[in-house]
C-alpha cells in the first residue's frame, strides 16, 4: 500500500501523529534556552597580566610589546590586538575557526615562557579562552540605602502637616534627585532626618565587602560563570618610607624590601609522625596588622636595632582606584554577571533577581547598603522576540486571509492552514533535537518561513479540488491527486533547502549567526512537505463537501462573493495598465517614489 493511502485510510493515526508533534514541540518550546543571538564560537585567547601601581605607558613597554613578540609566531593565528590600562595588560588572540584550542593553549604558555623578563612587581600572566558568552547579562550597583517612594509615603501618612512638602521628594524620577530634595528640605525641618541615608558610609571601601558576599552570591546561581566587581578600593598595608631617615642609618630601599618580602612568608617545615597521628610543621610569617610590620627588626648589631618604624610610617590604607562608578554624582560599586555557556537566560535572571532580593533583605540592610539592578538583557531578548513573534502572527493571518480570498471557501482554507502550526510547533522540536536555542535569527527564519509553509499544501489541494469536480469517490480522489503532484511537491522543497542548507557548512562566524535561521527554514518547509502529503488529503477526504448539482438553487456566501468581486478588481486593474505604455510607465515611477520614500521614512 502506497504510503499516501495509508494515511488517508487511516485518519485516526494521522490525527495522533499532529498531536504528538505538536504537544512534543510544544515542550521542547518551553525548554529550549532563550537567548538574544545564537552562539558564535570564535576561538580566543586573552592574555592577561597585572602590574600594580603602572601606568599604560609602562604596561606597554615593559609587558605588552614583549608578549606580542612572542606570540605573532603562534600557529593559526589570525588576528591580536592588545590593551594597556592602569596595573592591567591584555592580549587578545583570535585563531582560524577549526582550531583545537587545547593544542593552542598550550603554544600561546609555550611562547610565554619566552619572554625574556617580567617586572619585579608584576604577576604571573593569566591565559583564558574567550567567547560570546563572556558578554555580562546583568550589572547591578551597590549603593547606600535609599528612601523609596513607600518610605516617603509613610512619613507623610505618620506627619501630615510635612505631606505637601515631601511631595516634590515622592514624585522625583530618581533616587538621587530625592535624596536631593530630602536634604533641602530636612534643614528646615529636621524630624525627617530619619529618611536620609546616612553620611558616615564610604561605598569604595566596601569592595573587599562585595567581593566576599556579593560576587561570591552571584556565582552560586545556576548558569553564572563568573561575577565582576568595578570600582571601589582594595585594602591595602602601606610602608611610606622617609628617605633621610633610611640614608641616615645607611639602609636603602632593596634593603627593606628584601627584609620585608623575606619575612612576609609562611613556610612548610615538612611533617613527622608520633605514634597513629602525623604532625604538619609550618611557620607563620606572613603580616597580620600595621603593628607587626611597624616592629619587625630590619638590622640588628652592637648598636642596638633599627625598626621598620624607625625609618617608615606604617598604616592600613586603600590602593589607588584601578576604576572608578558613579551613579547620581556618588561613587558607587557596580557588579556584572556572565553566563555559561548555553544557560538560560531567563531562568539565570530570575535566579540573579532572587539572590538580589535575598542580599538587600539580609546583609546588606545591616550595613545601610542596597542593590541595584541597572541592567537587564532579558528585557531586550523578551521585546525582540516579542515582536518577531508579533510579526509571525500578522504572516499567519495575512497567509490565511489571501488563501480565503483565492480559494473562495472556509473548509479548503482550514485545510491548507493546518499546515501553519503544524509545521511551526515541529520545527520547535526539532531545533530543540539539534541543541539550538530560541533566539530572534531563528524566529526570524520561521517568520520568513510563514508563507512558504502553504505552498505544497495549496498546490495537493488544488489538484485534490480539480479531481473532485470529476464526481469521483472522495477516497480515491484524495489519493490519486495527491500522488499525481507529490513528485513536483518534493522537487520544490529541495530547490528551497538547497538554498539554505550550504549555510550549515559555513563555519565562520557568519555561518554561526545565520545557522538558525537556515535550519528554521529548512525544518519547517520539511515538515510542511510532510504535512502535504499525509494531513492535508487525509483531512481533504473528510471535510470536502460535494457540490450541489448545476440545477440546484443555492445562495453564494458572502466569502465568495467577496473573492469574486476582488479577481475581478485585480483582474480589471491588470488589464487597464496593459492597454498602454504610458500607463505602464506611470505605474512603475509610483511604485518606485513611494518605495523610496518609504525607506527614509523607516530609516533610524
Amino acid at each position: 500500500m502506497h504510503p499516501i493511502e495509508a494515511c488517508v485510510r487511516n485518519p485516526v493515526k494521522v490525527s495522533v501523529g499532529v498531536l504528538i508533534v505538536t504537544l512534543f514541540g510544544l515542550i521542547s518550546l518551553f525548554r529550549m534556552p532563550m537567548q538574544l543571538t545564537p552562539e558564535i564560537q570564535t576561538p580566543t585567547i586573552t592574555v592577561k597580566t597585572r602590574w600594580p601601581g603602572a601606568s599604560p605607558q609602562e604596561i606597554e613597554r615593559a609587558i605588552v610589546k614583549e608578549q606580542e613578540d612572542q606570540l605573532k609566531s603562534v600557529e593559526g593565528l589570525r588576528k591580536m590586538s592588545s590593551e594597556s590600562e592602569i596595573s592591567r595588560g591584555t592580549v587578545k588572540m583570535e585563531f582560524v575557526v577549526g582550531t583545537d584550542m587545547s593544542e593552542a593553549l598550550i603554544k600561546v604558555s609555550s611562547h610565554l615562557q619566552q619572554v625574556p623578563e617580567y617586572p619585579e612587581d608584576a604577576d604571573e600572566p593569566i591565559i583564558a579562552m574567550s567567547d560570546a558568552s563572556d558578554r555580562a547579562i546583568a550589572w547591578f550597583i551597590l549603593s547606600q540605602r535609599m528612601p523609596t517612594r513607600d518610605d516617603i509615603a509613610d512619613f507623610q501618612r505618620e506627619l501630615p502637616h510635612l505631606s505637601a512638602v515631601l511631595e516634590p521628594a515622592r514624585r522625583a524620577h530618581n533616587p538621587g534627585l530625592s535624596v536631593l530634595r530630602l536634604r533641602r528640605i530636612a534643614e528646615a525641618h529636621p524630624e525627617i532626618a530619619a529618611l536620609l541615608p546616612a553620611e558616615n558610609i564610604d561605598i569604595p571601601t566596601f569592595r573587599k565587602f562585595a567581593q566576599d558576599f556579593i560576587e561570591s552570591r552571584f556565582e552560586r546561581c545556576e548558569g553564572v560563570s563568573t561575577s565582576n566587581v568595578f570600582g571601589g578600593q582594595d585594602p591595602e598595608l602601606r610602608v611610606e618610607v622617609d628617605p633621610q631617615k633610611l640614608a641616615a642609618r645607611n639602609l636603602t630601599i632593596t634593603d627593606l624590601r628584601q627584609a620585608l618580602r623575606g619575612e612576609n612568608v609562611d613556610t612548610s617545615a615538612g611533617d613527622f609522625y608520633e605514634g597513629k597521628r602525623r604532625w604538619v610543621v609550618r611557620t607563620r610569617g606572613q603580616f597580620q596588622d600595621p603593628e607587626q610590620v611597624a616592629d619587625h627588626v630590619l638590622v640588628a648589631d652592637k648598636n642596638g636595632s633599627i625598626y621598620v618604624r624607625d625609618v617608615a610610617e606604617v598604616r592600613l590604607d586603600f590602593k589607588k582606584p584601578e576604576s572608578l562608578v558613579r551613579r547620581f554624582g556618588t561613587s558607587n560599586i557596580a557588579i556584572n554577571c556572565q553566563r555559561e555557556t548555553g544557560a538560560n537566560v531567563l531562568e539565570v535572571m530570575r535566579l540573579l533577581r532572587q539572590a538580589t532580593r535575598e542580599l538587600n533583605a539580609g546583609i546588606l540592610k545591616d550595613n545601610g547598603l542596597q542593590l541595584t539592578q541597572v541592567y537587564d538583557e532579558t528585557d531586550y531578548i523578551q521585546a525582540a522576540i516579542g515582536l518577531v513573534n508579533w510579526n509571525i502572527c500578522i504572516g499567519s493571518v495575512l497567509t490565511v486571509t489571501v488563501l480565503l480570498i483565492f480559494l473562495r471557501s472556509v473548509r479548503p482554507t482550514l485545510i491548507v492552514t493546518l499546515a501553519i502550526p503544524t509545521s511551526i510547533v515541529g520545527t520547535f522540536l526539532l531545533l530543540n533535537g539539534l541543541g539550538r536555542s530560541l533566539n530572534v535569527i531563528s524566529l526570524a527564519g520561521l517568520a520568513f518561513a510563514v508563507g512558504m509553509l502553504v505552498d505544497n499544501a495549496v498546490v495537493v489541494l488544488e489538484n485534490i479540488y480539480r479531481h473532485y469536480q470529476t464526481q469521483e469517490p472522495t477516497f480515491k480522489v484524495a489519493v490519486n491527486a495527491t500522488r499525481e503532484v507529490w513528485g513536483a511537491v518534493v522537487a520544490s522543497t529541495l530547490t528551497t533547502l538547497a538554498v539554505f542548507l550550504p549555510v550549515v557548512l559555513v563555519k565562520e562566524e557568519a555561518g554561526q549567526l545565520f545557522l538558525d535561521i537556515a535550519l528554521a527554514i529548512s525544518c519547517a518547509v520539511g515538515l510542511s512537505l510532510l504535512v502535504s502529503v499525509t494531513v492535508i488529503p487525509t483531512a481533504s477526504a473528510r471535510l470536502f463537501l460535494r457540490p450541489r448539482r448545476s440545477g440546484a438553487s443555492s445562495q453564494v456566501g458572502s466569502v465568495k462573493r467577496f473573492a469574486q468581486r476582488f479577481v475581478a478588481a485585480v483582474i480589471t486593474f491588470h488589464r487597464y495598465f496593459q492597454q498602454g505604455f504610458l500607463r505602464q510607465v506611470a505605474l512603475v515611477t509610483v511604485f518606485v517614489i513611494t518605495s523610496l520614500i518609504t525607506i527614509v521614512f523607516f530609516l533610524p
